[in-house]
């Protein structure tokens, strides 16, 4: 993956180098700039083969990400050509054959200076899993796809709007097309954009997200997405002798396992805070597929160790602790594509569907949807002014409105799905398409076009992602979940399962017969983080940028925030990385 930077003001030589290479603590990429009457450009080198930037004697045409091609075979992931892909794409686009919705499939943008026309063009793919963010000033126009950088570049790192910060912090994302600068603003998803220095002259929605679902039964859309991945997955994989893939001990990693060819050689890693349940589930697994089975530590502290380099990686108003491969990358580097099961619970189980409350404390029961929604609630939080709470509540109204006109029934679960920037874990796909080359192939276009159609009540107890992944899961039939149950087999199966499960969990807690300790899953034990002497370190190291959050006059309100109960812990997390963010973004 690369990243670009745009000014229609021309540069000095040098400066957007810079920019892009801060988002970098180390092992900062290649730059290649560009200069002429129509501004300055500045591309990172990207991590897939082909897609390095193609000057013409007319365009500078870029590809950002590797996205898989659809109208032809993609061989050239294995091959020398630094532009193979980039000039297919380009040809295809110059020629106005391109469907950008079926020609391109999984995280991209595409950026075109047309230099004799003195105007540029940007696409974005169909759910902003890449953002371009853009701010304009007067006749000057400024792009990018890193959120600091381009803020930078502009010369708007002092103006932060106190809102969106507010908004992060209680909320773990800005509301689109918000940014925690002013003025500067997410593009469309799905959208493609001529426009000069001085006007957008067209705008164009090639893909929304509408309810129109054309399978006539579960059944049919279940094949849809088993052919529909098998296909993703092989274009791929077709000239590759190796590749390397997330696993953890549920059921999204097991299906890749199922999926990626097996006549690879196939790597599986995993990173604990030690080789818990989820370690040794996800070890039986990679044996059960013929995997290699790799797995790395945490310390007690990683979190919080990573916290300036990862929160510089993702960028201001997202937050870093889903750049969970950071600091373990250095070892998947190499690999010609790295797999991950990254937004299958999003897409396809239903995971932001309103529930029936109760689940989380009894995880056997089955999910039934409640009608309603509840993302607009008014905000309340004593440590923010009254007015920027409501301004939160104005932007999240205003989003949910433009979600419900595309979405009419299903707006309370794509209110953070639509674009995906309202993800909070979205993050995770920005600091791995930086550091390797990352493919999640549920982002495929197809399995996203699926999830957007089918109804929510396929998805609902895995019903639609049982149905179609079940020859993928058999090899692991009757391997444990990490939850304790068995993925393979339906959910009205796994309630007793479950149950039995869970009930023998509860019973060795409460008697204290319970042979585990500490964390059992794949992720981090927060409040040992919290509590930490390095948790305490780093709040007093920026607690002098809390005067920029737009605070109400409490008693020092720092000490409160970080000592009582006003915040949660992960409220409390994205506060500190704010604190960071203010005070890295002006140096």
């Amino acid at each position: 993956m690369s990243d670009f930077l745009f000014s229609s003001i021309q540069k000095p030589q040098g400066e957007l180098t810079r920019h892009i290479q801060s988002i970098y603590h180390s092992d900062a990429p290649e730059v290649k700039e560009f200069h002429g009457p129509w501004g300055s450009l500045g591309v990172s080198r990207n991590l897939y083969n082909g897609f390095q930037p193609l000057e013409t004697e007319q365009h500078i045409f870029i590809v950002i990400g590797g996205p898989v091609l659809y109208f032809q075979d993609n061989r050239f992931l294995t091959e020398s050509d630094p532009v193979a892909g980039t000039k297919a794409v380009y040809e295809r686009w110059l020629n106005g054959q391109i469907i950008w919705d079926e020609d391109l499939s999984g995280p991209f943008a595409v950026f075109v200076v047309d230099k004799f026309a003195n105007q540029i063009t940007y696409v974005t793919d169909m759910m902003l899993f890449i953002p371009i963010y853009r701010y304009r000033e007067d006749n000057n126009l400024f792009l990018g796809t890193h959120i600091d950088t381009l803020a930078k570049t502009a010369g708007r790192t002092d103006n932060v709007d106190t809102t969106s910060l507010a908004d992060f912090v209680l909320n773990g994302a800005v509301t689109y097309p918000y940014t925690v600068y002013k003025d500067i603003y997410l593009a469309l998803p799905a959208s493609i954009t001529i426009e000069t220095a001085d006007r957008v002259l067209t705008t164009e929605t090639y893909w929304v997200p509408e309810e129109t679902n054309p399978y006539k039964n579960i059944n049919e859309a279940a094949t849809a997405l088993r052919e529909s991945l098998k296909k993703h997955v092989d274009r791929i994989t077709k000239n590759m002798k190796e590749v390397a893939q997330f696993l953890s001990g549920g059921e999204d990693s097991r299906t890749l396992l199922g999926l990626i060819p097996s006549d690879l050689k196939r790597d599986a890693f995993i990173f604990l805070d030690s080789m818990n349940r989820e370690g040794r589930t996800a070890q039986k697994a990679a044996r059960a597929y013929g995997a290699n089975f790799h797995v790395e530590f945490r310390s007690p502290t990683h979190y919080l160790e990573i916290l300036e380099e990862a929160s510089d990686l993702v960028g201001s108003g997202h937050e870093y602790q889903h750049a969970h491969s950071l600091q373990f990358h250095s070892g998947l580097t190499d690999y010609p594509a790295v797999f991950g099961g990254y937004l299958s619970d999003s897409l396809l189980k239903a995971l932001y569907a309103r529930k029936m409350r109760g689940l989380g404390r009894f995880p056997f029961l089955p999910e039934f949807i409640i009608p309603g929604e509840t993302r607009t609630k008014p905000m309340t939080c004593p440590l923010f002014e009254k007015s920027i709470l409501a301004e939160i509540d104005e932007r999240r109204l205003k989003h949910m409105e433009r979600v419900r006109k595309i979405r009419p029934v299903t707006s309370h679960e794509w209110f953070v799905l639509w674009p995906s920037t309202m993800r909070l874990a979205i993050p995770y796909l920005y600091s791995n398409r930086r550091l390797f080359r990352s493919y999640e192939v549920f982002l495929c276009n197809d399995v996203v076009k699926i999830g957007a159609a089918v109804p929510t009540t396929w998805k609902l107890n895995r019903r639609l992602f049982n149905r179609a992944m079940r020859p993928y899961l058999e090899p692991s039939k009757w391997l444990l979940h990490g939850e304790g149950w068995l993925p393979y087999f339906p959910w009205w199966f796994n309630v007793p399962v479950r149950f039995s499960v869970w009930s023998w969990h509860q019973f060795t807690k409460r008697t204290g017969i319970a042979k585990e300790t500490g964390n059992q899953g794949p992720w981090f034990d927060w409040d040992n983080i919290i509590n930490s002497d390095k948790w305490n370190e780093l709040v007093k190291k920026y607690r002098k940028n809390i005067s920029y959050l737009g605070l109400a006059k409490i008693r020092d309100p720092l000490e409160r925030v970080f000592s009582d109960k006003i915040l949660t812990k992960m409220q409390k997390l994205d506060l500190l990385q704010t604190l960071y963010k203010l005070d890295s973004v002006r140096k």
